[in-house]
């Protein structure tokens, strides 16, 4: 198959990282992979391969249309190539999605996600599930490394900016006692300071407000070639990142490959491999506001949301983390190692080859989103009991709670006790839950089945006078 990959290719940057690594894993799958660099000239697109290990891409004119072009660079573009089909990969972290993105995907046969929390924020903005396609990445490490860990160092790998919670790490850090504070160090492995997150750093100003802090503190803000990010990683005892919102997040896969303890937020896209097994989950508030995060994007749709990790608690999990007495390390680090083994480059260009393939085939992809949108469908075509009671099921299962309880409502009079109750328990609870899922397709259909029944019901009673 003929495969083109559009878009960026730095080795220093999280969507050049996984589209070289995806590109490389899908050719040594057999297909013919062309790179058309969007960042930088192909003699640098080449030299980011070598940095990652990986052999260059042909980057000359093809004599025909590609069968597949996936494309993923930032900011997106959405116009289509002259190809079969056309992917888009698009991450998103703070809940529903832009309007524009909504509504700029005729031509996209099909967006990717890395994770089951990014393609909830695209449903919960109104696009149809079955357009959303799950496709994990990972780690190029799945053997364990044979480096010396530094004692007590943390590591934060990412950028210093607010979505990142480096924030947070720092105040939990300034929590701890001298006594604690002074026996660790904290490397900051700051990334895209003069690019991507240029002029968004909070590092400095947080170092100058914490100065306790700042004494443990090694910053590091210049590129690294993957072999020296890999001997950072896997010489530090852990990697913390109480992050506020997240797509996927590369560094917590990566530690996990190499043999390095992930202290993470629950709660967010992480969840697709951190567990109460594997890693230290910190718990974290669920914050929803009606500003706008990243103005250059225009209105949104749905709610913007984040998960903000508890600085107190943070600091728990760090002397937790540090404690060479607890006895559940190393099964943590093994089952950790395990983890990573299943999302290897290798896997993923597995499950992408998987995707383009059913994809092309018209198979769309089978998730609790696509179930509970096609249950919805099914209770709104063919009602009865039985299909409403599975179409609630489905929605209390992705989260949707006022969806759920404005399903029963379409039935109510046909449920029995038990539902009875839970009806009018979802009922009770709902003033205090936000309802993030409102933008989602399922539910407007719901609202305008609702509405109809309504009108009916009018109608009838006007009759019956």
């Amino acid at each position: 198959m003929q495969i083109l990959f559009q878009g960026n290719t730095r080795f220093d940057n999280s969507y050049g990282i996984v589209n070289l690594n995806m590109a490389d894993s899908l050719r040594a799958l057999g297909h013919h992979l062309r790179v058309e660099s969007w960042d930088q000239s192909d003699h640098d697109c080449a030299a980011s391969c070598r940095l990652l290990g990986l052999a260059p891409f042909d980057s000359g004119e093809s004599l025909s249309p590609p069968d597949v072009c996936i494309r993923q660079f930032w900011p997106p573009r959405w116009d289509r190539p002259d190809t079969e089909f056309f992917i888009v990969i698009q991450q998103w972290e703070y809940g529903g999605i832009p309007e524009s993105w909504a509504s700029s995907l005729q031509g996209v046969d099909e967006v990717w996600v890395h994770s089951r929390f990014v393609k909830s924020c695209w449903v919960q903005g109104g696009v149809t599930p079955s357009k959303v396609r799950v496709v994990p990445i990972g780690t190029h490490r799945v053997e364990l490394p044979v480096i010396d860990k530094k004692a007590n160092q943390l590591l934060f790998l990412g950028g210093g900016i607010w979505r990142k919670g480096v924030d947070i790490l720092i105040r939990s850090l300034d929590r701890l006692s001298n006594r604690e504070l002074t026996s660790l160090s904290l490397v900051i492995k700051e990334s895209g300071i003069d690019s991507y997150y240029k002029d968004q750093s909070l590092v400095s100003d947080l170092l100058e407000h914490f100065p306790r802090v700042a004494a443990q503190v090694e910053l590091i803000r210049h590129s690294l070639p993957r072999a020296e990010l890999d001997e950072l990683i896997a010489q530090s005892q852990v990697l913390v990142h109480p992050y506020r919102a997240e797509g996927f997040y590369l560094g917590g896969i990566e530690a996990m490959g190499l043999g390095t303890q992930l202290v993470t937020t629950r709660g967010g896209a992480t969840d697709d491999y951190a567990n109460d097994d594997n890693a230290l989950l910190v718990n974290a508030s669920f914050m929803v506001t009606n500003k706008q995060p990243i103005d250059m994007l225009g209105p949104r749709r749905g709610r913007n949301y984040w998960q903000e990790a508890h600085i107190d608690e943070l600091a728990n999990v760090i002397r937790r983390a540090l404690d060479p007495s607890k006895p559940e390390l190393e099964s943590r680090l093994a089952a950790a190692h395990a983890t990573a083994a299943q999302f290897s480059w290798a896997e993923a260009g597995l499950a992408a080859d998987r995707a383009i393939m059913e994809a092309r085939s018209g198979v769309l992809p089978e998730d609790n989103l696509v179930v509970a949108d096609r249950m919805v469908q099914t209770v709104l075509r063919e009602w009865s009991p039985a299909s409403l009671i599975a179409g609630v099921r489905q929605l209390l299962e992705i989260g949707d709670l006022y969806g759920a309880y404005r399903l029963m409502s379409l039935g109510v009079e046909q449920l029995d006790a038990d539902w009875l109750i839970m009806h009018r328990t979802l009922g009770a609870t709902l003033p205090r839950v936000q309802d993030i899922w409102f933008d989602a397709m399922f539910r407007k259909d719901i609202e305008i089945s609702l509405k109809h029944q309504m009108h009916q019901q009018c109608q009838t009673a006007q009759l019956g006078n």
